[in-house]
């Protein structure tokens, strides 16, 4: 339970940086580019995020928690190693090409900008390639925390000089992806300089994408949903409809978010407790974090309107609108999240679990790119939450029937 406890406060620390930051982000890019162009890079951003994490496949549940059962064996830990950076490698390679053989037969997105796409690509690289997954299963954050909030500090400050009109889009994002590219470049060194040489194969690797497949549809899946919703919305409507979803969907993000360090954490524990037969106490955490994330959803609409003007400007006061409607997904998120990584998947029901997120989010997608044609913003924000009632409801199916004994 010590570690659980330690791994909880440095995921959460992780996750607070990625909270904080974004938020001290916003004012900047959003006063100096605008809307329209603040829109234009946050869809950049959002296809660059989605890609990375179909190439990060969920390996940070299912290959951090090979590592964890294999310390003291640096022959395994090689392979594994070895084999996940190949298998990310495979995956970039075919998202890679898919998304030039799109680009060809259906010509560049309207919300893309061409001198976007090279430091999007460099984005993309950068976290799609992150080995943090691999201190997670080592158990050794500390370092590798602190480093991604020194970058990230040092890329605000980079923004803050160097970004200040509407021409600077471009710069703000290679600032980004500098900053993730050292990330990777350093924590990889580090990984390579504790095991040595990796070992590796394509049929290993190929191994490893398959057994990583129904983790990689509900931790992945989940993922893609929020980063790619900007891109869908932009692809349905408008720049400035990107640019005033964005700032509420940071929020909501970030809140609905804080859950996922706790719920990690615990992940490894309660796999281990449900196999040695012991009570199902995630339950628990479930209800625990579902009744916290109500009273953080509320907090957010009560703040929203200050949030919003300090934030972004008042430029973006349609923004607070959308939380309106918005902060509703918080406490059907989290209660989802609790229920898939406290219950289902520490009792082998990752595939009913993942199956079950893919669907709800094609539904969401599709629901929030019919809607977004028609109203906008709004619109994406509702297909978002029939997606997440869908899955609501898909998830508390599948564990009724795991109660049952069914399979």
């Amino acid at each position: 339970m010590k570690r659980v406890l330690s791994n909880s406060v440095w995921l959460t620390a992780a996750h607070l940086s990625g909270f904080v930051i974004p938020l001290l982000e916003l004012p900047i890019l959003t006063r100096a580019l605008g809307p329209e162009v603040y829109g234009a890079v946050l869809f950049a951003l959002s296809l660059a995020l989605a890609f990375s994490l179909v190439v990060e496949y969920g390996f940070n549940l299912s290959a951090s928690r090979e590592v964890a059962v294999s310390v003291g064996d640096p022959e395994r830990i090689a392979q594994i190693v070895g084999n996940v950076f190949l298998a990310k490698l495979i995956i970039a390679l075919l998202v890679v090409s898919l998304s030039f053989l799109a680009m060809l037969v259906l010509g560049l997105p309207a919300a893309l900008s061409i001198d976007l796409i090279l430091p999007a690509g460099l984005f993309f690289l950068a976290f799609g390639f992150s080995p943090f997954w691999y201190f997670q299963g080592t158990e050794q954050m500390v370092g590798p925390v602190l480093l991604n909030l020194a970058l990230r500090v040092v890329a605000l400050v980079g923004l803050w000089i160097f970004v200040s009109e509407p021409t600077d889009g471009a710069l703000a994002l290679y600032i980004l992806a500098v900053a993730g590219l050292v990330n990777t470049g350093l924590t990889s060194a580090w990984v390579f300089r504790e095991i040595g040489k990796p070992t590796c194969n394509v049929r290993s690797a190929l191994v490893q994408i398959n057994e990583g497949w129904h983790t990689f549809m509900y931790r992945s899946a989940n993922d893609v949903l929020m980063s790619a919703s900007p891109a869908v919305l932009g692809l349905a409507s408008s720049k400035y409809q990107t640019g005033i979803f964005v700032p509420a969907e940071k929020l909501v993000k970030a809140a609905a978010g804080m859950a996922m360090p706790i719920l990690t954490a615990f992940f490894p524990f309660f796999s281990k407790q449900y196999a040695d037969g012991g009570a199902a106490r995630g339950w628990l955490l479930v209800f625990v974090m579902t009744a916290l994330a109500a009273v953080g959803a509320g907090l957010l609409v009560w703040l929203s309107p200050w949030l919003i003007l300090v934030l972004a400007g008042d430029e973006f006061v349609k923004s607070v609108e959308l939380i309106t409607w918005f902060a509703a997904l918080i406490p059907l998120r989290v209660f989802n999240q609790s229920l898939g990584l406290s219950v289902l998947i520490p009792q082998g029901r990752d595939r009913s679990a993942g199956y079950s997120l893919m669907f709800s989010a094609l539904i969401a997608m599709c629901m929030g790119y019919m809607l977004a044609t028609v109203f906008g913003a709004i619109g994406m924000v509702w297909g978002l939450l029939v997606g997440e009632t869908v899955l609501t409801c898909l998830l508390i199916f599948a564990a009724m029937r795991l109660n049952l004994g069914g399979q």
